[in-house]
């Protein structure tokens, strides 16, 4: 299954105490990362939203960002007239002892700590529901963005089929050269000795000449590697039609395969051949680019 570590989502939950908005993010990321941001009355809520978000991907960079539309009735706050009398009663026996006589601005008195009172949302019936709510809204949340990662993740997947197709074909291209190449090698190789000899009245000793040309081919024989590469392609096509994401995994294949075209680069000198192989390099340097976002 092809999962991509980046999506978004953007939820919203309408409650008689306003309105919830809540977003996720992810990118890519080596490791397992949360960050919660939560409103201020909600803080002490953030290890319970770590908790619940750590079960939903094992890989990548998420941020959960929650604000509320409070509602009318806890927006408006309530004078405290004992306390703003204490205050004015102060503030006016101050100016006179200073010999001033200027009025009060009453809207800069109300600012005064302990005179607004502001009502508290955990003072109200509603916050024993939170975990309800909360549970709600995250469960909407991150379906909606779970549903983005795996459609981001189907793109991918296209892309990365597309090139492994494109190695598959160079590898099967190789396959069908490699011997050939090999054995005309061998006769240049043999008729270019012979001509040596030739010039300096020399005989060719067909047995010694049998003795390299068996070291040879076990330099330039590129059998194995072939073999290793189909293997990897393979497997590499199991893995990610597995139930969970693996980008890792697909990841270390990509290694391997890597690793099988590196040396059977170094083995063959054939023009052809050498190129091929290069197409397959950068076949597979595009297929690790888009695994790198899988999770």
């Amino acid at each position: 299954m092809y999962i991509s570590m980046t999506g978004f989502s953007r939820t919203q939950l309408q409650q008689p105490w306003g309105t919830l908005n809540l977003e996720i993010s992810s990118v890519n990321h080596r490791y397992q990362e949360i960050s919660v941001r939560l409103p201020r009355e909600f803080s002490s809520w953030e290890p319970w939203f770590h908790q619940k978000l750590r079960k939903y991907f094992r890989r990548g960079k998420l941020q959960l960002r929650m604000e509320v539309l409070w509602a009318p009735t806890l927006k408006m706050g309530r004078i405290n007239k004992d306390i703003l009398d204490s205050y004015c009663d102060e503030l006016l026996q101050i100016q006179r002892t200073m010999g001033q006589a200027r009025e009060l601005e009453l809207e800069k008195v109300v600012m005064l700590p302990g005179v607004l009172d502001m009502p508290r949302f955990e003072d109200s019936e509603d916050s024993d529901s939170l975990e309800h709510v909360f549970g709600d809204l995250l469960d909407n949340g991150v379906a909606s963005w779970q549903r983005m990662r795996a459609l981001e993740g189907g793109h991918l997947k296209e892309e990365v089929l597309f090139h492994l197709a494109d190695l598959e074909r160079l590898t099967a291209r190789v396959s069908e050269l490699w011997q050939p190449t090999r054995d005309a090698a061998f006769s240049a190789l043999r008729t270019k000795i012979g001509e040596t000899l030739d010039g300096l009245g020399e005989k060719l000793d067909e047995g010694r000449f049998l003795q390299e040309i068996v070291i040879l081919t076990d330099k330039w024989d590129v059998s194995e590697e072939l073999a290793r590469l189909k293997s990897h392609i393979s497997k590499f096509r199991s893995t990610g039609e597995e139930k969970e994401s693996s980008g890792r995994k697909l990841d270390f294949i990509i290694q391997e395969m890597n690793r099988e075209v590196n040396t059977l680069d170094s083995k063959i000198a054939d023009a052809e051949i050498r190129w091929l192989a290069v197409d397959a390099k950068a076949a597979l340097e595009r297929i690790r680019e888009q695994i790198q976002n899988l999770e």
